[in-house]
């Protein structure tokens, strides 16, 4: 493009100006007069003036001009202090000429072509009091932007490519300094920023600016923009190559991939395939790479490095609940069990009331991807006044997505109830099920949301078999919404709605696991443990067949200084019954701290139970989905 009259010609990113203007004459004011800028007289080397003087600088301008002013500006930069400098004269004065054209290419950086700038000197023959005058004048808008291709994607497109075509829409969508926009260096090197990396992100792993020119025309300060992109091949996906296993197969590292040959090699199904290996729990560290070769376009292949974990691991913890007091937990982890491409996890816990011993058979990741799994445990609770021991047996498969987690599975499982006042047996009841686990996420984090949904759903249909009631056909839904939300700056909301049904003949049993009883730290608090609920003649909760609870909580931060310490305030009600008719909501309200620590948020809420009337101190570690 050509420049017309009244036009500065082409302007490619601005850049911060390092002027060597020729030494000037020395200035020959008298004390205590006021010069304006001096013009440039060629001075031989031994006329120039070296003695050294002491000088001030103020710059006249607008306070976010000033600032950019006083940090490029080679005047401001040989200043010793804040406010005053020794320096040879006639360096000086060579700094001070130099000055108006090195603020006017500055002030364009910023959008300001039509910028005014003079200086003033005055020497009362102690001290030099430079002053820089700043006229910005009206800031520089654009006019027009067009944006054009050249390369496969621009041929693609015209050819018919309904995806071609879309990127390159898309591509002038993204693009930020549209006409009316204000046009700064900073804008519109970020512009087209945003719209290599969309092609980039999209396949088209090599693309460039084959030409972009920005006129500026300061008669009525407007800029013409006129870009042309290079897109450069697509790149598809060649083959998976794997490096940095041992007891790992290969098998399970391309199971996880979110792609096949041939597809465009997009950044996302990168990120995502990265983001299965590292869930994987089969690894300390992935990396995936990439180098584009244009001539590999129509296959390039993809590298991933990986750092396995260790074979086995043991972790040995000690923890304490206000819902089942102190404990001890050994956990193992074998990452290929018996030579087989499975995980075994093994887990003993042993704490004042409640003991558990489990183990834990998952596979690696198979094609889809998929994980089989095997598990088995035995537990024995103390709650609400009965003694529970529970035998569990799975067998089923899980597959879970960036924002979707799936699992269905066969199961098997035994409780055994006793009260602990009597020591008679309550219930003795074991039953058959098929069931599916569904749990969907979208938050701003996996750990300390701020933002965002979580939902989760558990569904059961089986027959029970018991020796106290009569056994049955049951089934069983259970629901959780949790809806996080910034309402300013500093204040946070969570919200929660819980709600879950048993679905039988009244006098058929369900073991006493799969009945609901709530209460206890993330259900209503205030209350104990499990402890709402219907109850037996002992007082004891012995579960219900319908349950509901809700939660409102706001929070904020106490201080500036400390942004992961949080107060917050909060209601719960809920309870569980043996029908709707017969539910009596419980109320528990109070406040709490959170600290936000990088394993998840620690919770710590003092509440009081209306129902009971008392005040209750509930802690607990993350959060619940």
């Amino acid at each position: 493009m050509n420049a017309g009259p009244g036009w500065r010609g082409p302007l490619l990113l601005a850049t911060l100006l390092a002027t060597g203007a020729p030494a000037l004459a020395q200035d020959a004011a008298s004390p205590g007069a006021t010069t304006a800028d001096p013009a440039p007289v060629a001075a031989a080397e031994d006329e120039v003036d070296t003695r050294d003087v002491t000088w001030t600088l103020d710059i006249a301008a607008p306070a976010e001009l000033r600032a950019l002013l006083s940090r490029y500006l080679d005047l401001s930069r040989y200043l010793a202090t804040p406010d005053t400098a020794r320096v040879p004269r006639g360096e000086l004065m060579r700094l001070r000429q130099a000055a108006p054209a090195q603020a006017r290419a500055l002030l364009e950086t910023v959008g300001h072509f039509n910028a005014k700038v003079s200086t003033q000197a005055r020497d009362d023959g102690q001290v030099i009091a430079l002053r820089l005058l700043v006229e910005p004048g009206p800031l520089t808008r654009v006019a027009q932007a067009r944006l054009e291709f050249e390369g496969p994607l621009s041929v693609s497109a015209e050819a018919g490519d309904a995806d071609a075509a879309q990127l390159v829409a898309r591509a002038r969508l993204r693009w930020s300094l549209p006409a009316d926009e204000v046009y700064t260096q900073d804008r519109w090197g970020s512009a087209k920023s945003q719209v290599l990396a969309l092609l980039r992100a999209e396949g088209y792993a090599t693309s460039a600016w084959s030409g972009t020119v920005a006129q500026v025309r300061t008669a009525d300060d407007r800029a013409t923009l006129f870009l042309v992109a290079d897109s450069g091949p697509l790149y598809r996906f060649g083959a998976v190559e794997v490096s940095g296993l041992d007891h790992v197969d290969a098998d399970t590292v391309r199971a996880l991939q979110t792609f096949t040959a041939g597809e465009p090699l997009r950044e996302q199904a990168l990120l995502d395939y990265q983001d299965r290996l590292v869930k994987s729990a089969l690894f300390d560290s992935v990396a995936i790479e990439m180098e584009p070769d244009p001539a590999q376009a129509g296959a390039m292949p993809v590298v991933v490095r990986v750092r396995e974990r260790s074979l086995q691991q043991a972790t040995l913890g000690l923890g304490v609940s206000d819902n089942t007091g102190p404990r001890v937990t050994l956990e193992h982890l074998h990452q290929r069990f018996l030579g087989f491409a499975w995980q075994a996890k093994s887990k003993f816990q042993l704490g004042r009331t409640d003991q558990q011993a489990a183990i834990d058979l998952t596979s690696h990741p198979l094609p889809g991807p998929y994980r089989n799994l095997l598990s088995a445990s035995v537990s024995r609770t103390e709650a609400s006044g009965l003694d529970v021991t529970s035998q569990r047996a799975r067998l089923g498969r899980s597959k879970d997505d960036q924002r979707l987690e799936r699992l269905y599975y066969l199961e098997w499982q035994r409780s055994l109830t006793r009260s602990l006042a009597t020591g008679l047996r309550v219930d003795d009841t074991s039953a058959v099920s098929g069931n599916y686990q569904w749990i969907w996420r979208q938050l701003d984090h996996p750990l300390l949301p701020t933002q965002g949904l979580s939902l989760s759903l558990d569904t059961a249909l089986g027959r029970s078999f018991a020796t106290v009631q009569r056994g049955g056909v049951f089934g069983r839904v259970n629901g959780r919404l949790t809806h996080y939300t910034t309402l300013s700056q500093n204040w946070y909301s969570t919200s929660r709605l819980q709600i879950g049904q048993i679905f039988s003949a009244a006098d058929v049993a369900v073991p006493y696991s799969l009945l609901f009883r709530t209460g206890g730290d993330d259900a209503v608090r205030g209350y104990a443990y499990q402890s709402l609920g219907p109850l037996d003649a002992t007082g004891a909760a012995v579960g219900g067949r319908v349950a509901v609870v809700g939660s409102v909580e706001l929070a904020r931060p106490f201080l500036r200084s400390m942004p992961a310490l949080w107060g917050a305030t909060f209601v719960d009600v809920g309870n569980a019954a043996a029908s709707w008719n017969t539910l009596n909501a419980a109320l528990g309200y109070g406040v709490g701290l959170r600290w936000r620590s990088p394993v998840g948020a620690l919770r710590m809420d003092l509440a009081y139970g209306q129902q009971v009337r008392k005040v209750r101190l509930h802690f607990s570690v993350g959060i619940t989905f």
